[in-house]
């Protein structure tokens, strides 16, 4: 493999982009560039190509990925991305990720845990959002439900309660037909389920059966 073009990376400063054969192989960090003295023309073997994954990129990838959870939390899929755009290649990014699984620095299933805790509490979503959200940050389907049966309880119990706050708030004494389904829409956008929603309805406005019908 020849080394055909060097170039500095445009979104991250003191990094450069390796070409290897005409096509893109990894990014580094301007100062192990120098001091591994990679150049144009210069030819790397796989075992070469090999250490310099071993010893500089998962060090250099690990250290980055540490400095970013010591700021912010990040599920598994978003820590990939950020390694992504900083041109880490693909083995750095499995070796890792799996180092920080291992030893507990992501854990995606403990980032949900608290993300649903929070919403649940401060009752600005529903639980149909909430599981939208989560999957947006790249958390599976199955491990999100797993993680919900252990709030569907207390989520249960605390979602009628925030429909009912939520809907007096929207209503503001007004009970006229198309103001009610105004407030139903809204409910609905911050993913409160139908069911919910008719059932505060019913307590708010004594009416079993305008709400017996979806």
């Amino acid at each position: 493999m020849i080394i055909t073009k060097i170039e500095p990376q445009k979104k991250h400063k003191y990094r450069s982009s390796v070409f290897l054969d005409g096509a893109f192989s990894f990014g580094i960090d301007d100062f192990d560039l120098r001091k591994l003295k990679l150049k144009v023309g210069q030819e790397l073997t796989e075992d070469e190509l090999g250490n310099i994954r071993k010893e500089i990129f998962v060090q250099e990838a690990r250290q980055y990925a540490l400095m970013l959870l010591d700021r912010h939390i990040y599920t598994e899929s978003a820590l990939i991305r950020k390694l992504k755009e900083r041109e880490y290649d693909e083995h750095t990014i499995t070796v890792t990720t799996s180092f920080l699984k291992e030893y507990g620095y992501i854990n995606d299933a403990e980032y949900a845990r608290r993300y649903i805790a929070s919403a649940v509490q401060t009752g600005k979503s529903g639980l149909r959002k909430i599981k939208y959200d989560l999957a947006g940050k790249g958390i599976c389907k199955d491990l999100i439900e797993e993680i919900m049966q252990e709030f569907e309880e207390d989520a249960g119990n605390l979602e009628k309660e925030q429909v009912i706050r939520l809907l007096e708030k929207k209503l503001k004494g007004d009970f006229s037909f198309p103001n009610l389904m105004k407030a139903k829409r809204y409910a609905f956008s911050r993913g409160f389920s139908v069911e919910i929603i008719n059932s505060a309805l019913k307590e708010l406005t004594n009416d079993d059966e305008t709400w017996s019908i979806d």
